[in-house]
């Protein structure tokens, strides 16, 4: 090489002219990066490259700063192997701290560009960022922000979101006023790649910091720009960018996720989940899980904008596990805690893709079919017949031995509503499957050697349910060597107050109607009054109807207490609460727990009528919630065969012939006494007043709201695709049209459809549906329960 000869020959290396610049400056003002190169590997003791390159950047001249820069920014580029070999020469010469000169110095913007360009390539290191922020690199930073130099800013925002992954670097960041200053780059500067690198900087900062989200959420106008920026946006980082800084804006904050709402920014979001590319998919379905994730508001916000049906299609069609995962999680998190929403929620699902996920690799989907499947089996209109059938209860078992005791708990949850409904009417066929399955053995063995309290006192309240009015599961349980009713009677004087309580839940699923197991509960100990008192007196309305039930049950093995009087305690308090509680959950479990005892021992069924139980379930009867309604209908079924109950009963069909309906609605024959149904027809026989205008929703389903919004594609209806974000593998899904008649990406419009979707359109729509919802039914409208015909025959519903 000619440099290497000339050294042969004796050139001076470290020569200097008389603008004090050596080989190492003349090189990099011509660009000479090779010879730096050469020299750098030369490594001579006469010639410190880096001191000398490093010096150079630190000049005062805004061209010796802006060539030292562009060779440094070519010398730390990364290779394909990693991080550059000169990153720590660099390092170690405090390169680093000359940048810092260059941002904070008078140099002009060319010079701090390639400053910025050198700081992109290293800045991952954490030495680097150490530096930076020790050097005080990142209050001038933050005030560059107000440049209008775009090839400034590019580098500048990609170096504060690098720095924002970190808490430590994001505070001080924040603390000097990013937050604003990048929100104002958003709306005044009008590039794609700038947007992209300023909304992933906002996203990293509300990661870092729960506070530093609330303050990222709480910057004027942040999430309406955000929800513009959906507007004519044809670049698919951008569309990425977007979203998961959304997610990350508004997890796990209920102000967040309802200042995005508010701003109709769920549209867009759903309009993405149609789009034929899995990554924007993924993102976009993420984002709507992490708005609706605990918040009851966003909730009915997103299923009102059309979230649903994108959904369930795009989790029914495809077979990408990760697509899948998303989009479950997304539905699940939709549903909320409403027990009507997550049951419509699950149908929708349907039976067979719940049974699959249970049977799927993902914890995620075990989780999500178990409590999807649990939900269908419970209720007015359980599934626990049509799961069975489906062969969903083997897999419900297999759970069991999943080293994650969430899912655990979920399918020994599941369990326990396929194998008892309400009024703790037994489901044989379930019991016997749960047996063949090996479920008894596995659930004995967690009663037993289970760590965690709440999975032992779960598994036996399971192993009750699995046995209840069930011999042959009763024997296979006495002759496990394991089991013994000591292991449940220990739980009861646990520290947790949820174990006490579901300890007598256990032991009295095992005493209900079963003479022989209360003996064995009391040979193995026994129980005290002390054991429910707490309960009984509890402020908490579960608490007391839970221990009420509990009490009347185990009323025959509680020594210290007359059984009378014990069973008095009980009923009273079941009774009071269905009287004065005003939540409709409390209302449905204290009318199941008096449908189980209208058919346990002798008196009990007497005792309820006595303090007025028959009217007070024939007003709930009235409910506007149909669990509450269906749970009332069955202790009236089971009353009747009372005959002072029957005679109430009548009397009050006879004032408001149309209970007779949610009655017979919500009772197989079975459940109602013969006598009864006899004296109602000689009642309609002899002749009845007119029966006036009933509430049309007595013998209906609960409306779900967001269903009225649903609409069947249109025949057509085309795909949306992003045509300018490259082939990414397609999930399959054929889009369907929704409410909205256009897409948030300006590459989707349709000259005959051009509308803006950033939730605007929405209201209209809201309008719509609210007319829809309370616009009068017709005739035609009425459920099959309605009409005359089929007055005596259950509600059948479709499964999925």
């Amino acid at each position: 090489m000619m440099i290497q000869k000339l050294l042969d020959l004796g050139a001076q290396i470290d020569y200097k002219d008389n603008r004090n610049h050596g080989v190492v400056e003349i090189a990099a003002t011509k660009n000479f990066v090779e010879t730096l190169e050469y020299f750098i590997k030369l490594n001579n003791p006469k010639l410190p490259v880096w001191k000398n390159l490093i010096k150079f950047l630190s000049s005062s001249e805004d061209d010796e700063a802006e060539a030292a820069g562009k060779v440094l920014r070519i010398l730390t580029t990364a290779t394909q192997d990693g991080p550059s070999p000169n990153l720590e020469p660099f390092v170690d010469s405090d390169g680093v701290l000359a940048i810092v000169k260059v941002i904070t110095g008078f140099v002009g913007e060319e010079a701090k560009v390639q400053a910025f360009n050198v700081l992109v390539n290293i800045i991952e290191n954490d030495r680097v960022k150490q530096q930076v922020l020790k050097g005080g690199g990142i209050p001038p930073s933050v005030k560059l922000l107000k440049s209008e130099n775009k090839a400034l800013l590019l580098p500048l925002l990609v170096v504060l979101k690098e720095l924002c992954k970190d808490k430590q670097y994001a505070d001080p960041v924040v603390a000097n006023g990013a937050i604003p200053a990048i929100v104002k780059v958003c709306q005044t500067v009008n590039d794609n790649d700038i947007f992209v690198q300023a909304i992933d900087a906002l996203g990293n900062i509300a990661e870092s910091d729960p506070e530093h989200r609330t303050t990222v959420g709480g910057t004027p106008g942040l999430f309406s720009t955000l929800v513009n920026l959906f507007e004519d946006c044809t670049s698919k980082a951008l569309v990425l960018s977007l979203t998961m800084a959304i997610a990350k804006m508004v997890r796990g904050d209920k102000n967040n996720q309802e200042k995005y709402v508010n701003e109709y920014g769920a549209s867009p979001l759903i309009m993405l989940v149609r789009v034929r590319n899995k990554d924007i998919q993924l993102s976009a379905i993420e984002a709507l899980y992490c708005l609706a994730d605990g918040n009851d508001f966003a909730q009915k916000a997103i299923l009102e904008e059309g979230a649903v049906m994108p959904l369930i299609n795009l989790l029914k069609r495809t077979r990408a596990p990760d697509v899948q995962e998303m989009s479950a999680m997304a539905l699940w998190a939709l549903a909320g805690d409403d027990l009507n929403e997550r049951r419509s929620m699950a149908g929708m699902m349907g039976v067979p893709l719940l049974i699959e996920f249970v049977t799927s690799l993902s914890e995620t989907l075990h989780y999500i079919g178990a409590e999807g499947l649990a939900v269908l089996a419970q209720g007015p209109h359980s599934k626990a017949t049509l799961i069975g059938h489906a062969n969903g209860v083997q897999p419900m078992v297999r759970l069991l031995k999943s080293d994650k005791e969430y899912i655990v708990a979920c399918a020994m949850n599941a369990i326990r509503y396929l194998c008892v409904g309400t009024g703790y009417v037994p489901h044989p066929k379930n019991q016997a499957t749960v047996q063949q399955a090996r479920g008894i053995k596995s659930l004995i063995a967690l009663m037993v050697n289970s760590r965690n309290e709440l999975i032992q006192v779960q598994a036996a309240l399971t192993l009750a349910c699995v046995s209840l009015g069930n011999k042959e599961n009763e024997e296979h349980i006495a002759e496990n060597l394991d089991f013994s009713f000591i292991h449940v009677l220990r739980l009861l004087y646990s520290e947790n107050e949820q174990v006490k309580l579901l300890a007598g839940e256990a032991l009295a699923a095992f005493a209900f109607n079963n003479v022989s197991q209360q003996r064995e509960i009391a040979e193995s100990g026994g129980v005290r009054m002390h054991n429910f008192l707490s309960f009984l007196e509890s402020k908490d309305e579960y608490c007391r109807c839970s221990g009420a039930f509990q009490i009347v049950v185990l009323a025959r093995i509680v020594p210290d207490e007359d059984q009378a009087s014990s069973s008095a305690i009980g009923i009273k308090l079941l009774v009071d609460l269905l009287e004065f509680s005003q939540k409709e959950q409390i209302q449905a479990l204290t009318c199941d727990c008096l449908a189980r005892l209208a058919h346990t021992r002798a008196g009990v069924p007497a005792a309820i009528v006595s303090i007025n139980g028959v009217e007070l379930l024939c007003r709930l009867m009235m409910s506007q919630t149909e669990q509450v309604r269906y749970c009332a209908a069955v202790a009236l079924g089971y009353l009747t065969f009372d005959h002072t109950a029957e005679r109430q009963l009548l009397r009050r069909c006879r004032e408001q012939p149309y209970l007779v309906k949610v009655l017979l609605y919500h009772t197989k024959y079975g459940k109602i006494s013969k006598s009864f149904l006899e004296g109602w027809n000689h009642c309609k026989h002899i002749g009845l007043p007119p029966i006036p205008e009933k509430p049309k929703f007595i013998t209906a389903k609960d409306s779900i709201t967001y269903l009225s919004s649903i609409k069947e594609q249109p025949p057509h209806a085309r795909p949306l695709t992003i045509l300018s974000m490259g082939a990414d593998t397609a999930t399959g899904e054929t889009a369907t049209t929704s409410r909205h008649h256009s897409s948030p990406l300006g590459l989707f419009r349709d000259d005959r459809t051009a509308t803006n979707v950033t939730g605007r359109s929405s209201r209209v729509s809201r309008a719509t549906a609210t007319f829809a919802q309370n616009t009068p039914r017709s005739d035609a409208d009425l459920t099959p329960a309605e009409t005359p015909k089929n007055e005596d025959a259950p509600m059948v519903v479709q499964d999925g």
